[in-house]
Protein backbone atom coordinates (compact mmCIF):
# COMPACT_ATOMS: atom_id res chain seq x y z
CA UNK A 1 0.00 0.00 0.00
CA UNK A 2 1.17 3.18 -1.01
CA UNK A 3 2.08 5.70 1.44
CA UNK A 4 2.75 8.92 0.13
CA UNK A 5 3.26 9.25 -3.69
CA UNK A 6 6.81 11.29 -3.59
CA UNK A 7 8.18 8.56 -1.64
CA UNK A 8 6.58 5.98 -3.81
CA UNK A 9 8.01 8.08 -6.97
CA UNK A 10 11.55 7.95 -5.68
CA UNK A 11 11.43 12.03 -5.25
CA UNK A 12 11.31 12.38 -1.52
CA UNK A 13 15.31 13.88 -1.94
CA UNK A 14 13.84 16.88 -3.19
CA UNK A 15 11.44 17.75 -1.03
CA UNK A 16 14.34 17.38 1.70
CA UNK A 17 16.61 19.32 -0.16
CA UNK A 18 14.27 22.20 -0.64
CA UNK A 19 13.46 22.06 2.70
CA UNK A 20 16.88 22.72 3.69
CA UNK A 21 17.42 25.12 1.04
CA UNK A 22 14.42 27.07 2.26
CA UNK A 23 15.77 26.57 5.68
CA UNK A 24 19.38 28.49 4.60
CA UNK A 25 17.05 31.43 3.52
CA UNK A 26 15.48 31.62 6.53
CA UNK A 27 18.86 31.64 8.85
CA UNK A 28 20.67 34.01 6.06
CA UNK A 29 17.49 36.53 6.79
CA UNK A 30 17.62 35.44 10.33
CA UNK A 31 21.10 36.66 10.40
CA UNK A 32 20.88 39.65 8.23
CA UNK A 33 18.10 40.79 10.87
CA UNK A 34 20.88 40.20 13.87
CA UNK A 35 23.12 41.96 12.12
CA UNK A 36 20.98 44.82 11.30
CA UNK A 37 20.01 44.90 15.53
CA UNK A 38 23.88 44.81 16.19
CA UNK A 39 24.38 47.57 13.64
CA UNK A 40 27.54 45.31 12.10
CA UNK A 41 27.73 45.19 7.92
CA UNK A 42 27.32 42.56 6.06
CA UNK A 43 23.02 42.91 5.92
CA UNK A 44 23.18 43.39 2.55
CA UNK A 45 25.05 40.60 1.77
CA UNK A 46 23.24 38.28 4.10
CA UNK A 47 19.68 39.27 2.71
CA UNK A 48 21.32 39.17 -0.92
CA UNK A 49 22.18 35.53 -0.41
CA UNK A 50 19.09 34.39 1.58
CA UNK A 51 17.57 36.13 -1.59
CA UNK A 52 19.27 34.60 -3.94
CA UNK A 53 18.72 30.83 -2.19
CA UNK A 54 15.04 30.77 -1.38
CA UNK A 55 14.35 31.96 -4.92
CA UNK A 56 16.47 29.46 -6.24
CA UNK A 57 15.64 26.27 -4.53
CA UNK A 58 11.91 26.87 -5.51
CA UNK A 59 12.41 27.28 -8.99
CA UNK A 60 14.73 23.97 -8.59
CA UNK A 61 11.85 22.66 -6.60
CA UNK A 62 9.15 23.84 -9.42
CA UNK A 63 11.36 22.40 -12.35
CA UNK A 64 12.22 18.96 -10.68
CA UNK A 65 9.13 17.35 -9.32
CA UNK A 66 7.28 15.43 -11.98
CA UNK A 67 4.14 13.03 -12.39
CA UNK A 68 6.12 9.91 -13.35
CA UNK A 69 4.05 9.39 -16.06
CA UNK A 70 3.36 12.83 -18.47
CA UNK A 71 6.09 14.22 -16.91
CA UNK A 72 3.90 17.83 -15.34
CA UNK A 73 5.57 20.37 -13.40
CA UNK A 74 3.20 19.43 -10.19
CA UNK A 75 5.02 21.81 -7.78
CA UNK A 76 3.78 24.68 -9.96
CA UNK A 77 0.45 23.11 -10.93
CA UNK A 78 -0.09 23.15 -7.08
CA UNK A 79 1.25 26.70 -6.11
CA UNK A 80 -1.11 27.60 -8.83
CA UNK A 81 -4.31 26.39 -8.21
CA UNK A 82 -3.96 26.26 -4.38
CA UNK A 83 -4.24 28.45 -1.29
CA UNK A 84 -0.81 29.28 -0.58
CA UNK A 85 -1.04 27.80 3.01
CA UNK A 86 -1.91 24.43 1.70
CA UNK A 87 -0.09 23.52 -1.61
CA UNK A 88 2.76 22.01 -0.15
CA UNK A 89 0.13 19.44 1.87
CA UNK A 90 -1.88 18.95 -1.19
CA UNK A 91 0.97 18.18 -3.29
CA UNK A 92 2.18 15.23 -0.87
CA UNK A 93 -1.57 14.10 -0.64
CA UNK A 94 -1.54 13.69 -4.56
CA UNK A 95 -2.74 10.17 -5.43
CA UNK A 96 -3.02 11.01 -9.65
CA UNK A 97 -2.09 13.49 -11.41
CA UNK A 98 -4.02 16.83 -12.12
CA UNK A 99 -2.93 16.56 -15.80
CA UNK A 100 -2.99 13.28 -16.71
CA UNK A 101 -5.26 11.58 -14.58
CA UNK A 102 -2.81 8.66 -13.86
CA UNK A 103 -1.97 6.95 -10.63
CA UNK A 104 1.44 8.78 -8.97
CA UNK A 105 2.36 6.04 -6.82
CA UNK A 106 4.81 3.47 -8.37
CA UNK A 107 4.72 0.25 -8.54
CA UNK A 108 4.76 -2.19 -5.52
CA UNK A 109 8.48 -3.44 -5.36
CA UNK A 110 8.81 -7.39 -5.44
CA UNK A 111 10.85 -9.21 -3.21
Amino acid sequence: MATNWIIDSGQAWKLYLALAGFGGAVLCFTLAFFRMALGSGQFLGLTASGLVLGVGTFLWFVATVRCPHCHAKLVWHMVASRPHSSWLIDLAALEDCPKCHQTLAMEPRRR
